[in-house]
Protein backbone atom coordinates (compact mmCIF):
# COMPACT_ATOMS: atom_id res chain seq x y z
CA UNK A 1 0.00 0.00 0.00
CA UNK A 2 2.89 2.36 0.71
CA UNK A 3 4.04 2.47 -2.92
CA UNK A 4 0.51 3.33 -4.06
CA UNK A 5 0.34 6.30 -1.71
CA UNK A 6 3.80 7.41 -2.84
CA UNK A 7 2.82 7.29 -6.52
CA UNK A 8 -0.43 9.18 -5.87
CA UNK A 9 1.44 11.79 -3.82
CA UNK A 10 3.96 12.33 -6.62
CA UNK A 11 1.15 12.61 -9.19
CA UNK A 12 -0.57 15.27 -7.10
CA UNK A 13 2.72 17.16 -6.68
CA UNK A 14 3.34 17.14 -10.42
CA UNK A 15 -0.23 18.35 -10.97
CA UNK A 16 0.38 21.15 -8.45
CA UNK A 17 3.53 22.26 -10.30
CA UNK A 18 1.66 22.16 -13.62
CA UNK A 19 -1.12 24.31 -12.13
CA UNK A 20 1.45 26.85 -10.91
CA UNK A 21 3.00 26.89 -14.38
CA UNK A 22 -0.45 27.44 -15.87
CA UNK A 23 -1.00 30.36 -13.50
CA UNK A 24 2.28 31.95 -14.57
CA UNK A 25 1.45 31.59 -18.27
CA UNK A 26 -2.06 32.97 -17.76
CA UNK A 27 -0.74 35.95 -15.80
CA UNK A 28 1.74 36.73 -18.55
CA UNK A 29 -1.00 36.45 -21.17
CA UNK A 30 -3.33 38.71 -19.18
CA UNK A 31 -0.61 41.36 -18.84
CA UNK A 32 0.39 41.13 -22.52
CA UNK A 33 -2.26 39.46 -24.73
CA UNK A 34 0.02 39.59 -27.79
CA UNK A 35 2.70 37.47 -26.05
CA UNK A 36 3.28 34.02 -27.50
CA UNK A 37 5.76 31.54 -26.02
CA UNK A 38 8.76 30.73 -28.18
CA UNK A 39 11.30 27.94 -28.18
CA UNK A 40 11.35 25.73 -25.09
CA UNK A 41 8.52 27.72 -23.48
CA UNK A 42 6.11 26.36 -26.08
CA UNK A 43 6.75 22.83 -24.84
CA UNK A 44 6.52 23.87 -21.18
CA UNK A 45 3.25 25.73 -21.78
CA UNK A 46 1.79 22.79 -23.72
CA UNK A 47 2.68 20.39 -20.91
CA UNK A 48 1.19 22.68 -18.26
CA UNK A 49 -2.04 23.28 -20.18
CA UNK A 50 -2.45 19.64 -21.26
CA UNK A 51 -1.89 18.35 -17.72
CA UNK A 52 -4.37 20.78 -16.16
CA UNK A 53 -7.07 21.37 -18.81
CA UNK A 54 -9.20 18.42 -17.70
CA UNK A 55 -9.40 19.76 -14.14
CA UNK A 56 -9.87 23.46 -14.85
CA UNK A 57 -12.35 22.98 -17.69
CA UNK A 58 -14.50 20.52 -15.71
CA UNK A 59 -14.69 23.01 -12.82
CA UNK A 60 -15.55 25.82 -15.26
CA UNK A 61 -18.47 23.76 -16.53
CA UNK A 62 -20.05 23.73 -13.06
CA UNK A 63 -18.93 27.15 -11.85
CA UNK A 64 -19.00 29.65 -14.73
CA UNK A 65 -17.09 32.92 -14.80
CA UNK A 66 -18.59 35.51 -12.45
CA UNK A 67 -19.12 38.86 -14.17
CA UNK A 68 -18.56 42.05 -12.17
CA UNK A 69 -19.09 44.87 -14.63
CA UNK A 70 -16.38 44.55 -17.26
CA UNK A 71 -14.36 42.18 -15.08
CA UNK A 72 -14.74 38.42 -15.28
CA UNK A 73 -13.66 36.36 -12.27
CA UNK A 74 -12.75 32.77 -13.08
CA UNK A 75 -12.52 30.48 -10.08
CA UNK A 76 -11.57 27.31 -11.98
CA UNK A 77 -7.88 27.49 -11.14
CA UNK A 78 -8.42 28.42 -7.48
CA UNK A 79 -10.95 25.68 -6.82
CA UNK A 80 -8.72 23.20 -8.64
CA UNK A 81 -5.79 24.05 -6.37
CA UNK A 82 -7.99 23.74 -3.28
CA UNK A 83 -9.16 20.31 -4.45
CA UNK A 84 -5.57 19.20 -5.05
CA UNK A 85 -4.51 20.35 -1.58
CA UNK A 86 -7.48 18.58 0.02
CA UNK A 87 -6.67 15.40 -1.90
CA UNK A 88 -3.04 15.59 -0.76
CA UNK A 89 -4.07 15.98 2.89
CA UNK A 90 -6.59 13.15 2.68
CA UNK A 91 -3.96 10.97 1.08
CA UNK A 92 -1.45 11.73 3.84
CA UNK A 93 -4.02 10.93 6.54
CA UNK A 94 -4.92 7.66 4.84
CA UNK A 95 -1.23 6.78 4.50
CA UNK A 96 -0.71 7.18 8.25
CA UNK A 97 -3.83 5.21 9.13
CA UNK A 98 -3.21 2.29 6.81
Amino acid sequence: MGILFLVLDWALRILTYAMIGRLIFELIRSANPAWRPKGLLIAVAEICYTATDWLVNSIRRFIPTVRVGMLGLDFGWTIGMVLIFVAQNVLRVLATIL
